[in-house]
């Protein structure tokens, strides 16, 4: 069902599911609003590649209520997306066409969203924005929304390392189902709801990517959602989006270094030749070891929560709030 919202020029919007036959249109909007903000940003012109198909072909399976179009007079103008970790509910990307910015048409799909994910009996609703983009930043904290950590993004040239990390094992679509709740217990003892079972079922199910598990004394340790997905212009990068170690474990350093060592192994294998990962900024001992691995700085997104609160416990573990 639509939802109609009056926009401040007087014209009115629906927010409405995303279907199957939007796909195409929703990744033009996405390009035509990035590259207008690259073009902001940097000063020059630059053509911001498509959102992967494939993403938002297993966002739309994932997470089918979540996935949400603002079209006025028939034509798609902007989008969001929501995903459900557990009790964690967080939004991105949300993208509007440069001329429909700053008309209502943000706010309306903002709104929508919390709407969901309050339906889906999220605790916490969060998202990720970028730090240095004030426009981001004020359209946020205008909606409520308030700062709770910086999430830096590292990125690591690959190199033709030997790597044979010990006690790592991929799970496979047959081996799935015995480590889900392995999964979701590791990610509810980092932070009380949050579940990463639809993530693994994501990357496993839908070819996203990999997941790892780390064995220790004959339990799961350890776990790591790699995404391998991206083609086209995006095809030289993987991203660690998940990786969480278990924080009452005495030996978190080797079993995350063990998992991260996976995770680039089957990075160089997909021919990728960078690595992204995404960490609080909560433990410089954290970015300190990850700067010992060859990973720089790149930039930091600010992690912004509007219902609930939400921490993440222990040193070493890896988590993105992007989409």
């Amino acid at each position: 069902m639509s939802i109609f919202a009056r926009l401040s020029r007087g014209r009115s919007v629906a927010i409405r599911p995303m279907r199957a036959d939007d796909l195409e249109r929703v990744r033009e909007v996405g390009q035509i609003a990035w590259s207008d903000l690259a073009m902001q940003d940097i000063g020059r012109r630059f053509r911001y590649p498509k959102r992967s198909e494939k993403l938002i072909s297993s966002y739309m399976a994932t997470e089918p209520g979540g996935c949400l179009v603002a079209e006025r007079d028939g034509t798609i103008v902007g989008s969001a997306f929501c995903h459900v970790w557990g009790g964690i509910g967080w939004i991105g990307p949300l993208e509007v066409l440069p001329d429909e910015q700053n008309t209502g048409v943000g706010k309306a799909l903002l709104s929508a969203c919390e709407r969901h994910l309050e339906e889906r009996g999220c605790e916490v609703i969060g998202l990720e924005t970028m730090s240095h983009l004030s426009k981001n930043l004020h359209f946020y904290l205008s909606s409520g929304y308030a700062p709770t950590s910086v999430v830096l993004i590292m990125e690591r040239v690959m190199r033709d390392d030997a790597v044979h990390p010990h006690f790592v094992e991929e799970v496979t679509a047959a081996t799935l189902p015995s480590v889900l709740e392995d999964i979701t217990r590791l990610g509810q003892e980092l932070a009380p709801s949050l579940d990463h079972a639809v993530e693994a079922r994501m990357a496993v199910e839908r070819r996203m990517g990999s997941v790892f598990v780390s064995r220790r004394d004959g339990a799961v340790a350890g776990f790591a959602i790699l995404h391998t997905y991206q083609k086209d212009e995006e095809a030289r990068y993987s991203s660690i989006k998940v990786l969480i170690v278990d924080p009452d474990r005495d030996d978190q350093k080797e079993v995350f270094d063990a998992l991260l060592d996976r995770c680039e192994q089957a990075s160089a294998s997909a021919g990728k030749d960078h690595v992204l990962a995404r960490l609080s900024a909560m433990s410089p001992e954290l970015y300190q070891h990850m700067l010992s691995r060859s990973y720089l700085l790149k930039g930091a997104n600010v992690r912004m929560v509007k219902k609930g609160k939400y921490e993440e416990r222990g040193i070493y573990h890896i988590t993105s709030w992007a989409g």
